[in-house]
C-alpha cells in the first residue's frame, strides 16, 4: 500500500489566495499517476471558502472523471473504501514521457489539466541484495553486542539534471517474522498493511536503508520516483515566506489543485538470518 505522506493538499495551500472568489461551484483536484501502477490516486474535494479558515474540504463522490491517453478516454470510478477515483481496467498503462489529459465534471463545471510523465530515474543500483541480521531474542542482546551493526544497505542513482526524487520502501510478504523482539518493538495490528517508509522529495542521489527500522525478515522493494515539473513547482512553493505568499502553482484549468505524474524504477532486497 502506497503511503503518500508528503503529498500536498491544494485545498489547504490554495486557501492563501489574496483575492476571495465564489466557491459554491468550484472544487479541488488532487490527481497523481505512477508508471507501471494502476490509476487510483485521484481525489476530488470541495473548495473551502476563505471566510471559513477552520473549514474542511468534503470529498466529492459524484464527479465524472476521465483520463485521455493518445486520444482514448478512460473513465474513472469512485471507490467508497479509499474515497478516491481510479480505473478498474487493465488497458491503461502509464509510461515515461506519456502526455495525459484529465477531465473532471462537477455540477456541469468542467475542469481540465495536462501532465507529462517524466523519464525514469537513471542508473539505479544497490550496495547488496541481502541484509543479514542474526536472531535477536531480547533487548539484552544489545547489551552484549550490536546485532544490527551490519544491518544497512544503500541504494543510489544518478541525477544529471538535478531533479526531485523520492523513495518508498515496502515489505513484500504476508508472513510477519519480526526483527526486533517484543520487549524492544511493540508489534501493532496491521503492521504489514500499513508499513511503508516514504522520504520527502529531494535532489539527493542516495538512500540508506537501516534494518532497525524494518518490521520483519523477508523481501522488500525500494522504489525511486522521479517527480515531474508540475509537482516540483507546487512542492517548492512551500519555501515561500508566508508574509509574501502568492497563489501556489496549479495546472488545473477552471478549478484548483494539481495533476501530476511520477516515473519509477526499483530494486529488491531481503532481510535474512545468517
Amino acid at each position: 500500500m502506497r503511503k503518500l505522506l508528503f503529498f500536498l493538499s491544494p485545498a489547504i495551500l490554495l486557501a492563501c489566495d489574496k483575492v476571495p472568489e465564489p466557491v459554491f461551484d468550484n472544487f479541488v483536484v488532487e490527481a497523481y499517476l505512477f508508471t507501471g501502477e494502476p490509476v487510483r490516486e485521484v481525489t476530488i474535494k470541495t473548495l473551502v471558502p476563505l471566510s471559513d479558515p477552520e473549514g474542511e474540504s468534503a470529498i466529492i463522490d459524484y464527479a465524472t472523471v476521465t483520463i485521455r491517453q493518445e486520444g482514448v478516454d478512460f473513465p474513472l470510478s469512485f471507490n467508497a473504501a479509499t474515497r478516491k477515483y481510479g480505473y478498474s481496467g487493465s488497458d491503461l498503462e502509464i509510461r515515461p514521457m506519456d502526455e495525459l489529459h484529465l477531465r473532471v465534471v462537477v455540477h456541469g463545471r468542467i475542469a481540465t489539466a495536462t501532465t507529462r510523465v517524466p523519464t525514469q530515474p537513471v542508473n539505479v543500483q544497490q550496495s547488496k541484495t541481502q541484509m543479514v541480521i542474526p536472531e535477536i531474542k531480547s533487548g539484552a542482546d544489545f547489551i552484549t553486542g550490536d546485532p544490527l551493526a551490519d544491518a544497512e544497505l544503500t541504494v543510489h542513482w544518478s541525477n544529471p539534471d538535478n531533479e526531485l526524487h523520492y523513495t518508498v520502501i515496502e515489505f513484500r510478504s504476508n508472513v510477519l517474522d519480526p526483527i526486533l523482539p517484543p520487549d524492544v518493538q511493540e508489534v501493532v495490528d496491521n503492521i504489514l498493511e500499513d508499513f511503508a517508509i516514504v522520504t520527502m522529495p529531494s535532489r539527493d542521489t542516495v538512500l540508506t536503508v537501516n534494518g532497525g527500522l524494518l518490521p520483519s525478515y523477508g523481501p522488500y522493494v525500494v522504489k525511486i520516483y522521479k517527480v515531474n515539473q508540475e509537482y516540483a513547482d507546487l512542492y517548492e512553493s512551500l519555501d515561500q515566506d508566508s508574509r509574501d505568499l502568492n497563489e501556489p502553482p496549479s495546472n488545473i484549468v477552471n478549478a484548483r489543485g494539481i495533476f501530476s505524474a511520477f516515473a519509477a524504477d526499483s530494486v529488491t532486497f531481503s532481510v535474512v538470518y545468517p
